[in-house]
């Protein structure tokens, strides 16, 4: 699974090249993750609830999904993932995937996977997931992230984002 997901793992580069050559383009890119409150979690005297908690914070592209930084990028489109440790614990060897689908989620386009060897508590680390060839041209796209829950963590809420990328030419 990991072989595959590293040979398929193709961020937005081919797309983007693709569209640019074809005229100038926009990406809009929305947050889809679920900004309802939730309830607080009731912690027990004792309890070591907060001890384990991952969370992804936000995504970020780099270059920037504009036109005329696209162009230049002559590395491709790199997927940047704020990962933060508000436990109280370190935590070790913590699984960051992402899967780049249809607009509609239900055709897996690209996966992939990296690893943060260890991250402090407190700690917010940027996981790179680096452009490596080919995706084929849609209007729109989800993409989503998410950090695997490790051993003892509570509050896995707060471990996903999902975002939904618009493909448009503008007027």
């Amino acid at each position: 699974m990991k072989r595959r997901a590293k040979m398929r793992c193709v961020w937005l580069l081919a797309l983007v090249v693709t569209l640019a050559l074809s005229g100038c383009v926009k990406i809009s890119v929305v947050d889809r993750t679920s900004t309802t409150t939730l309830p607080p979690v009731e912690a027990k005297v004792g309890s070591d609830i907060d001890e384990h908690d991952l969370a992804v914070l936000a995504i970020d592209f780099d270059p920037p999904l504009e036109y005329e930084q696209i162009m230049a990028a002559k590395e491709g489109i790199t997927l940047l993932v704020a990962v933060e440790n508000s436990g109280d614990s370190s935590e070790n060897n913590v699984t960051i995937q992402a899967e780049l689908s249809t607009g509609d989620g239900q055709i897996v386009i690209l996966e992939d996977e990296n690893l943060i060897p260890s991250i402090a508590p407190g700690e917010i680390t940027i996981v790179r997931f680096k452009s490596l060839g080919d995706i084929p041209y849609r209007n729109a796209y989800r993409l989503k992230v998410w950090v695997e829950p490790v051993s003892g963590e509570a509050r896995i809420t707060n471990n996903q984002k999902s975002y939904d990328l618009y493909v448009t030419q503008p007027e």
